[in-house]
């Protein structure tokens, strides 16, 4: 077209394209606050000339489509640290909790303890035959098992709650693939050669953005459909297919929910990461579970130090002493794949070689493997069977199994429970073993008095508990602590000679004699071991030292139990606060917590910095994303200012056409 007319029609081209530019601005600036918006822009393009008398005359422009201001780069980085910060962020959120449990040397767990040994156990010590000390132990003794059970239900409480939020997570995962799906299927069938659905793209983007944030993903682009993955490989999105997670009970342990593959089940948990799923996940295996442990070997250790304590002195009755706290069980959870029927149990037999880790134990059909899953090594199994009963020892904790089949494994928790559970099971005070089992005194014992009328100079040590026998040591057979017992020398001598002695349950020197020996006078003495009879002291011994360099024949010594006035046992119960209970004798109880507290305040404290560093690593991606795609006021303010100019124009020129018709038809008229 030439002439007016064509100077019109390229004027009007360029009208509509300035007027649908400046919708396009204008829609940017209104979508300015809108999550996700990515900046459109019109694109223009010349129409084909024409030829009029050999000359190639323009036709005006055309808005050919509305692009997306996209960087696919920028936009993975967004998504990724999205994941990042929200997975920080939850691990952090969670460990506040723990942290603030334990909270330092100032926590109620810290206090109860010191309150249990320095006004409990102490006093007792100091006034042993004080029934007022003795129910002051016992009430400082259920306080700090309340304690110890309620920081353990507090943490069992954040199991209950990571496995409530697992549920919410995946169900928030799975509405977003299945609008992320269908929202594939209408851009696909909006989409033409020329131009794409904007809005739709954002929406989607935006949608990955939101699951990102649920969970870490990788986005494969496969023409104009996304596909989404887990960082693991799991298909989550196919084009118009969305694949579901759902929730299932962990193999052994059915009270803790495992994210899984809703189409076969396989259980996905264990490579998940990133984004508030992969987040409470790391909260749970790194912090949550090493903390019940930690804490329940040291309610273990405390029980079984204490209790054993108490088990080699006497109470106010005279007999030995019985438990005072109860912690929580062993647990043996069986792989819910297993075959056959086995019967299996365990149970804590040294504190002291506890760990605090939890093991996969496995039966190959003749040998027992227990793998220790904080370090994968494989710890020393040994391994004894009596009748069916395979016995099976490892790291202080004992396993009885029967009937298991090949190829059963089982999951061992040696100290999940052991704060949960803890309990105090003795409740009188004049229980309470405060008294030593003997009192070595020189002399012997007529109508319930030591007569000391010996000659030598030899003495008989106080003596002291033993976990196994002396090389060389005289045992006494046939009676238990705290069996009454009398020493007496069958010869005298002076030092460098060997005299003999007979140690007797009845009256008399030599009536009920249990034991005989000798002691070399000058040198360093002999051990006499009374054995302890019953669990769980089966086994120990109390032991004692004779020696001296004088002796008499008829020089007697006795071993009385001890009386109510007698503190020994709780003196040595009192040094258990800071006596090597744990890790193979190289750790204190208060060590021990001391370093609980201390890795959960370390953990804290670096998921604080890491959250510091996943946020600052987010919003870089989001300026960066933003400075490419986002809307910039400035910008889309000059563009107004353009395109009203270039509108302006082509109205100008359509009101000269018209005016040159009109002057056209005014001449043509007048000829």
């Amino acid at each position: 077209m030439s002439g007016v007319s064509g100077l019109v029609s390229n004027a009007v081209t360029g009208l509509q394209a300035a007027q649908d530019a400046l919708q396009v601005t204008g829609n940017n600036i209104s979508n300015v606050n809108t999550p996700g918006y990515t900046r459109e822009q019109a694109v223009q393009s010349t129409q084909p000339a024409s030829t009029y008398g050999g000359l190639y005359l323009g036709n005006g422009t055309d808005l050919t489509t509305v692009t997306r201001s996209y960087n696919n780069y920028l936009q993975g980085q967004v998504w990724s640290s999205t994941a990042s910060a929200s997975g920080a962020s939850t691990l952090d959120t969670q460990l506040q909790s723990v942290v603030n449990l334990f909270g330092g040397a100032n926590s109620g767990l810290s206090t109860a303890v010191n309150q249990f040994f320095a006004s409990g156990v102490a006093q007792v010590a100091a006034n042993p035959s004080d029934v007022p000390a003795r129910q002051a132990l016992v009430s400082q003794a259920q306080t700090l098992a309340q304690t110890l059970s309620n920081a353990g239900q507090q943490l069992q409480d954040a199991a209950t709650g990571v496995n409530q939020q697992i549920g919410q997570s995946v169900d928030t995962i799975n509405t977003l693939t299945g609008q992320i799906a269908a929202l594939n299927v209408k851009i696909s069938s909006s989409s033409t050669a020329q131009n794409q659905p904007n809005t739709l793209l954002d929406q989607r983007d935006q949608l990955v953005t939101q699951l990102s944030a649920q969970l870490g993903v990788s986005v494969l682009q496969q023409g104009n459909q996304l596909n989404v993955y887990t960082t693991t490989g799991q298909v989550l999105v196919s084009g118009n297919q969305s694949y579901n997670l759902t929730t299932a009970p962990n193999p052994y342990d059915p009270s803790q929910a495992e994210v899984a593959y809703a189409a076969n089940g396989a259980i996905l948990s264990q490579g998940l990461q990133g984004g508030t799923l992969g987040g409470l996940l790391q909260f749970r295996s790194q912090v949550l579970q090493p903390a019940q442990d930690g804490l329940g070997r040291i309610a273990d250790a405390l029980a079984q130090s204490i209790n054993n304590q108490q088990a080699q002195g006497l109470d106010m009755y005279g007999n030995l002493g019985s438990p005072l706290f109860q912690s929580g069980p062993v647990q043996v959870l069986a792989n819910s794949s297993n075959s056959g029927g086995t019967t299996i149990s365990g149970s804590i037999v040294n504190a002291s070689a506890l760990t605090g880790a939890d093991y996969k134990l496995a039966y190959n059909g003749s040998n027992w493997t227990a793998t220790n899953l904080a370090t994968g090594q494989a710890s020393s199994v040994s391994q004894s069977t009596s009748g069916s009963v395979t016995t099976l020892s490892f790291d202080g904790v004992q396993i009885s199994a029967s009937g298991a089949v090949s190829g059963n494994t089982f999951e061992v928790l040696p100290t999940r429970l052991g704060a949960l559970d803890f309990q105090t099971v003795l409740n009188d005070p004049r229980a309470i073993a405060a008294a030593a089992p003997y009192v070595s005194s020189a002399g012997q014992t007529l109508s319930g008095s030591v007569i000391n009328s010996n000659l030598g100079n030899l003495v008989l040590s106080a003596g002291q508990f033993a976990t196994s026998g002396s090389s060389g040591a005289v045992l006494v057979s046939g009676v238990n602590v705290p069996t009454a017992l009398q020493v007496t020398l069958t010869s005298g001598g002076t030092s460098g000679s060997t005299v003999g002695f007979v140690v007797t349950s009845g009256s008399g020197s030599t009536s009920g004699v249990v034991a005989s020996g000798s002691v070399t006078l000058g040198g360093s003495g002999t051990t006499i071991e009374i054995p302890y009879g019953s669990s769980p002291l089966s086994g120990s011994y109390w032991s004692v030292n004779l020696s001296g360099t004088l002796a008499a024949s008829g020089d007697a010594f006795s071993l009385t139990p001890g009386g109510p006035g007698n503190g020994g046992n709780a003196q040595a119960m009192a040094a258990l606060q800071s006596a090597r209970t744990l890790a193979g004798g190289t750790e204190s109880l208060q060590g021990a917590y001391t370093q609980l507290v201390g890795q959960v305040a370390s953990q804290g404290g670096q998921a604080q910095s890491a959250l510091s560093a996943a946020n600052a690593v987010a919003q870089q991606a989001s300026n960066a994303w933003q400075s490419a795609s986002g809307v910039n006021l400035d910008q889309e303010a000059a563009r107004l200012m353009q395109y009203q100019q270039a509108y302006q124009a082509a109205a100008t020129a359509i009101q000269i056409g018209g005016s040159l018709f009109q002057s056209l038809i005014t001449a043509v008229q007048s000829a």
